[in-house]
């Protein structure tokens, strides 16, 4: 459990984790806010099955697609099932999300999920997440 500011308000990471695990069917989500020693950020690493993912494209066997572009597809997909996070988040953060992996082994598709105060701003959220991509896995 982690606390964070947003404005003049005290938000718990773990209320929004147990929204977030209600709401969609991810294979996992795993709460990353305490561990970014960050204040004002609430941090989500999302795991996709690659499988179910799959299953809801619309790419038959013959059309010819390579396997790279069927994982960048999938990416996509990953993507945008985890932006409808955004609709629980209060409207004074702003939000990041990015499929950044696929794991052929685990067969599932990793991504980070950032929400931060609106005071942080557009760019300094980005480089938030850009340090939080180089620190995890």
């Amino acid at each position: 459990m982690s606390y964070i500011v947003v404005g003049n308000s005290i938000i718990d990471s773990q209320d929004y984790y147990n929204k977030i695990t209600q709401m969609n069917s991810f294979k996992r989500v795993k709460d990353l806010t305490k561990g970014s020693k960050r204040e004002d950020t609430l941090i989500y690493q999302i795991f996709h099955d690659a499988d179910e993912l799959r299953s809801q494209l619309d790419i038959e066997a013959k059309d010819n697609i390579s396997e790279e572009e069927i994982i960048d597809e999938l990416m996509e997909l990953a993507d945008e099932k985890v932006s409808h996070i955004e609709s629980i988040i209060p409207e004074t953060m702003l939000c990041y999300n990015y499929s950044y992996h696929y794991d052929e082994a685990l067969n599932e598709i990793k991504t980070i999920f950032i929400a931060a105060d609106k005071m942080v701003g557009e760019l300094r959220l980005s480089d938030i997440a850009e340090r939080i991509l180089r620190s995890i896995d």
